[in-house]
């Protein structure tokens, strides 16, 4: 009998670790459910400010994008300004010698109308007509200086 009695309370203690065990299985089970939990929110909060970096990923490359297209115009306009600046300086270049050209010649004009005027002023005032013909030869190189005409 004391080995049915041995028998019996090993059961019995055999019975509490199985218990003492399965209620230990019972709160792992729960911390591990909870701790499962835990990380499928931190999951869902992680694809979640994955999808916001995305977006500004993608937004960021859309503005580079958009500001590369605008520094391409960009470089396409300040080369175009700057053909036309040299267009323009060689423009200005042939109007300054064109000009230097004109002054030569209203100065040569100008040093033949002087020439004239001296001639005519220290010729005899005896002709009538020297002051009609000093008149009409200062019209004359007047005429000649005349750009573009």
């Amino acid at each position: 009998m004391d080995a049915i009695k041995k028998k019996m309370q090993m059961l019995k203690l055999d019975k509490e670790n199985a218990l003492d065990r399965a209620e230990q299985a019972e709160s792992d089970k729960k911390a591990a459910e909870d701790r499962s939990k835990q990380l499928e929110d931190e999951i869902a909060q992680l694809e979640k400010q994955l999808r916001v970096a995305e977006d500004e990923r993608d937004r960021v490359l859309e503005e580079q994008h958009t500001s590369e297209e605008s520094l391409l115009a960009a470089d396409e306009k300040a080369t175009k300004l700057e053909d036309e600046l040299v267009s323009l300086q060689k423009k200005l270049k042939s109007t300054e010698d064109e000009l230097d050209k004109y002054s030569e010649s209203l100065k040569d004009a100008q040093e033949k109308l002087e020439l004239a005027e001296k001639k005519a002023t220290d010729a005899p005032k005896s002709s009538g007509g020297s002051e009609d013909r000093r008149v009409a030869s200062r019209g004359k190189c007047r005429l000649k200086v005349r750009p573009g005409r």
